[in-house]
């Protein structure tokens, strides 16, 4: 019984060594796609069966400059380019399923363009110029909550727009 639970103990421990190392390639390969442009990682599965992992890296016209897949059953599974995705419009891969690609994989894909999407448009966001008249006292807010003071609507853009950083930058 002794050796049973050593033994049990040694493969555990192997298990989370492993899984620390995949993870850490893992990683480090999202670090190399960043550099090709603005990157995100999407993800399908269930936790009953394998998931599938996607990454993409898009440039400046949000096409697919890079597309990497990560599907497998061990730790041993790494990274692995898609070319079909290559040079891909963000746009036409959200339209609908792309050929050649599993359902699995394409819903992988599909949340990491949209991650971009959606990082796009928060970084798009107009900048709140500051009125003409700004050394001018501005009115009150009303206390029945029927208004909002002009500093008090720059300052709930700007909390937004910190905000969306923050899921973009958790995305990635």
């Amino acid at each position: 019984m002794v050796v049973f639970l050593v033994l049990l103990v040694i493969a555990w421990t192997l298990q989370g060594v492993s899984s620390f190392w995949q993870a850490k390639r893992f990683y480090a390969r999202i670090q190399q796609m960043r550099t090709f442009g603005r990157s995100a990682v999407g993800v399908a599965g269930s936790i009953y069966r394998t998931r599938a992992y996607a990454v993409l890296a898009v440039d400046d016209q949000n096409r697919i400059v890079r597309a990497e897949k990560l599907t497998g059953l061990t730790v041993f599974a790494q990274l692995r380019p898609v070319d079909l995705l290559a040079g891909l419009a963000l746009s036409d891969l959200l339209s609908g399923p792309v050929e050649g690609l599993s359902p699995k994989l394409y819903s992988a894909f599909k949340m990491a363009a949209e991650a971009l999407v959606k990082e796009e448009a928060a970084t798009d966001a107009p900048a709140v110029e500051a009125p003409e008249d700004a050394g001018a006292p501005q009115p009150e807010a009303e206390p029945s909550g029927g208004g909002t003071a002009p500093d008090e609507i720059g300052e709930e853009v700007v909390a937004s727009a910190r905000d969306n950083e923050r899921s973009a930058e958790s995305v990635i």
